[in-house]
């Protein structure tokens, strides 16, 4: 995705490099045009730096003389956030005095305003009716929210936070909102089991692929809850998280969790041992040491006899390919889909940044999903389970 990031001059600037981060994470290409008044609130060389382009401020900025001719051509969306009361009313009444007002008359495609204003401003009439002039024409708003303001009141008038205007982005480029009103739960990550206070027992799960899940139902507009075991990877953005360590932990915040969801997917690779954990430290003097290991309860098969409407995703990682072991456990799980992966292979799988699956349902439907990026490897996963939310008939929430 080609985005136009415009920001103008308020305080919410502050927010806005993380808002092109989140573009430029996704892998879209981002063109940052800042007004004259947001530089004085964030630095031109941070929006160089995180686009890897230089930032038009001027009419005549740009590589050719009419640069916001040429820049429309190439972009899909134009995102401005913060959206000042200055800005909005530029953009209802067609005025251009600077690049972004006057590329704002160029641009043919999706707008998003993400607005930023104390809530006197935001209510006056002249900025609702602005407001809705823009409405009308087709713009798209994400925000504001109410919190606290810069005057250090609270009220409305608190820009969105950057991953929900990149979600909203997203949603309106891509056109998938398929997983709205939805509250999907996502585990992910490795659990570690202590063998003694320093040393435990774990796997070699990054939670990439779980984490991409997340910010994808995030983006298809899901009510994200995402449980995440200990990882380094980058957490999703705009995703309630909630951290566990051990497989015991994870039992206790799925059972919470998994009452107030529509659907779960368990991409979590939790251990099956349990080592009888020493209360002191084990030293290497002592001479040789046996680990005694305990079969750990498998939390989906346990947590799935109870899932009434709700549509369940498991995950198996086996060393090759395991399509009939597939089936069984899916079966055994209660589980409507099961994602499997041949966690043997190098290239893809654990801590690696792209997976390939085989996607196997419970009424006998069979996905393969090629080698790419795990963020791509979970839309597909979401276009899957979107089709059995259908069958399913989720009751709407009232």
């Amino acid at each position: 995705m080609k985005v136009v990031l415009g920001v103008s001059g308020g305080i919410a600037a502050y927010k806005s490099p993380e808002i092109l981060r989140g573009f430029v994470e996704r892998g879209d290409e981002v063109q940052p045009v800042l007004t004259r008044t947001a530089a004085e609130f964030a630095a031109l060389a941070t929006f160089r730096a995180l686009s890897g382009r230089p930032v038009f401020q001027n009419v005549f900025d740009g590589p050719e003389a009419v640069g916001h001719v040429s820049l429309a051509e190439w972009a899909d969306l134009l995102v401005v956030a913060p959206a000042t009361a200055e800005v909005i009313a530029k953009f209802a009444h067609g005025f251009a005095d600077d690049f972004l007002s006057t590329y704002q008359l160029s641009h043919r495609g999706p707008r998003l305003l993400a607005p930023a204003m104390e809530s006197a401003m935001w209510t006056h009439p002249a900025v609702e009716e602005n407001v809705r002039l823009l409405r009308a024409r087709g713009v798209r708003f994400v925000g504001p929210e109410t919190g606290a303001l810069a005057s250090g009141h609270r009220g409305i008038g608190r820009m969105a936070e950057p991953a929900d205007v990149v979600s909203e982005a997203v949603r309106l480029v891509e056109g998938k909102d398929d997983l709205a009103g939805l509250r999907v739960l996502v585990t992910a990550g490795p659990t570690r089991e202590p063998v003694d206070p320093i040393r435990f027992l774990s796997n070699r799960s990054s939670g990439k692929m779980g984490f991409a899940l997340a910010q994808a139902a995030r983006e298809r507009g899901a009510d994200v809850t995402l449980l995440a075991g200990p990882t380094a990877a980058p957490l999703p953005r705009g995703v309630e998280v909630r951290r566990f360590e051990t497989a015991r932990d994870l039992s206790a915040s799925l059972r919470e969790a998994f009452a107030a969801c529509d659907v779960l997917v368990m991409a979590a690779a939790v251990s099956d041992f349990i080592p009888e954990r020493v209360g002191r430290r084990l030293h290497r003097s002592e001479g040789p040491r046996s680990l005694a290991l305990n079969p750990g309860e498998d939390l989906l098969a346990a947590i799935a006899r109870e899932k009434g409407p709700r549509v369940v995703v498991a995950f198996a990682a086996e060393l090759g390919g395991g399509e009939d072991a597939a089936r069984q456990k899916m079966s055994a799980k209660g589980a409507d889909w099961i994602v499997v992966n041949d966690v043997s292979r190098p290239d893809v799988g654990f801590e690696s940044e792209e997976n390939e699956v085989l996607l196997l349902s419970e009424s006998g439907r069979r996905v393969e999903v090629s080698r790419r990026p795990k963020r791509e490897v979970a839309e597909k996963i979401w276009d899957a389970v979107s089709s059995t939310l259908e069958w399913k008939k989720i009751p709407e929430k009232t």
